[in-house]
C-alpha cells in the first residue's frame, strides 16, 4: 500500500486505483475502466484487451490482470448495469441477457483496435460467445484475435427452480441464510478468508430484482445450448484462438463440464487449464497463475 491509500477501505483503494468514470453506453450510464497505451513515437496501441465480468461480479475482479496487461496493450473493462459501480435502477427489463449483450457489443465496437482479445468470466463468457455470432453476421470476426473463457461449462448452471418465483424483496431477506452455501459453491477451503469477506461485502449490493433476471435467463438448457452452438460456429469460422481456464474446486462449473465445453469449441489440450486450489474466481484467488497465462497468450498472438 502506498501513502495515498493509507486509511482507505479495500473498496476505496480499488476506486482510487481504477477510477470512478461513468460513460454512457447506449442509453445507460456504465462504470468504465480504460487504460490506453501510447508508444514512444506517440502512436496509439494497435491491441486492446477487453475484460467482461460474470453475473453478480464487477470489472475490478480482473484488477490483477489489468495491472499487468495494461503494460502491453490498451485495456477496457466495465461494470454491467446493476453491477459494481454502475447504477442499478429497479427496472428488471434492463437486466435481460439481450440487454447485456447489446451493451457488450457497444463497448467492443467503441474501443476495438486492430488486434482484440476478450477475457471473460462465467456469464460474461456466455455473452462473449454470443457476441461472436453478432460479429460473424457483421463480417467482423477478423477483429477478434483471441478469447479467454474463465469458469464456463457446457451445461446450464441454473435449471428452472422454484426460487425464481419468489418476490425479490423476500429473496433479499433470505440472502444472509444462503451466504454459507453460496460461499461453499464459489470458493474452496484454500481461498483466503479476507478475499471471501471482501467479495461478500460487494455482492451484498447486488439487488435481487437484478439477480432474478440473470438467473432466469440462464435457466433454459435449450437456450444455453443454442448460445454455445452459435458461439462455436463463429469461433470455428473465424479460426479464433481460444484459451479456457477453470477452477479445480469450482462449484458452479465443474472441471468436467468446462473440459466438455473446451472440447466442443475445439480448443487444443494445451490451451485448457485447470487451476488447482481455487473455486469460481480463479483470477482473484490465484492471480499469480492466471495472469501469466493471459499475458503469454496475448504475446504469442499479437
Amino acid at each position: 500500500r502506498n501513502m495515498a491509500t493509507v486509511g482507505l477501505t479495500p473498496l476505496e483503494e480499488e476506486r482510487s486505483e481504477f477510477g470512478y468514470y461513468i460513460e454512457q453506453i447506449r442509453f445507460k450510464n456504465l462504470r468504465l475502466i480504460r487504460r490506453a497505451q501510447t508508444s514512444s513515437t506517440g502512436n496509439d496501441s494497435d491491441t486492446c484487451i477487453f475484460f467482461v465480468h460474470g453475473g453478480g461480479g464487477r470489472a475490478c475482479q480482473f484488477k490483477h490482470q489489468i495491472r499487468t496487461l495494461q503494460e502491453i496493450a490498451d485495456v477496457v473493462a466495465f461494470d454491467f448495469l446493476g453491477h459494481g459501480d454502475s447504477p442499478a435502477p429497479n427496472v428488471p427489463a434492463l437486466y435481460t441477457a439481450n440487454e447485456h449483450l447489446q451493451d457488450l457489443n457497444e463497448v467492443f465496437m467503441l474501443y476495438k483496435r486492430r488486434y482484440n482479445f476478450i477475457v471473460a468470466h462465467c456469464y460474461g463468457a456466455l455473452h462473449t460467445l454470443r457476441l461472436m455470432k453478432n460479429l460473424k453476421e457483421k463480417e467482423l470476426l477478423a477483429s477478434v484475435t483471441g478469447l479467454v473463457l474463465i469458469s464456463i461449462g457446457q451445461h446450464c448452471p441454473f435449471p428452472s427452480h422454484w426460487l425464481f418465483s419468489i418476490p425479490a424483496f423476500i429473496l433479499e431477506w433470505l440472502r444472509p441464510l444462503a451466504r454459507s452455501s453460496s460461499n461453499a459453491t464459489l470458493f474452496t477451503p484454500e481461498t483466503k478468508p479476507e478475499l471471501i469477506s471482501f467479495e461478500n461485502s460487494i455482492s451484498n449490493n447486488n439487488h435481487m430484482y437484478m439477480m432474478k433476471v440473470l438467473a432466469s435467463d440462464c435457466s433454459d438448457p435449450a437456450r444455453w445450448a443454442t448460445w454455445l452452438e452459435e458461439g462455436k460456429n463463429a469461433i470455428t469460422e473465424g479460426e479464433i484462438a481460444t484459451l479456457v481456464i477453470c477452477g479445480e474446486g469450482d462449484g458452479v462449473f465443474s472441471v468436467d463440464t468446462c473440459q466438455t465445453l473446451s472440447q466442443y469449441l475445439h480448443v487444443p489440450e494445451e490451451r485448457f487449464h485447470v487451476i488447482k486450489g481455487v473455486g469460481h474466481l480463479s483470477m482473484l484467488e490465484k492471480p499469480e497463475i492466471v495472469t501469466p497465462l493471459l499475458k503469454q497468450f496475448v504475446q504469442q498472438l499479437s
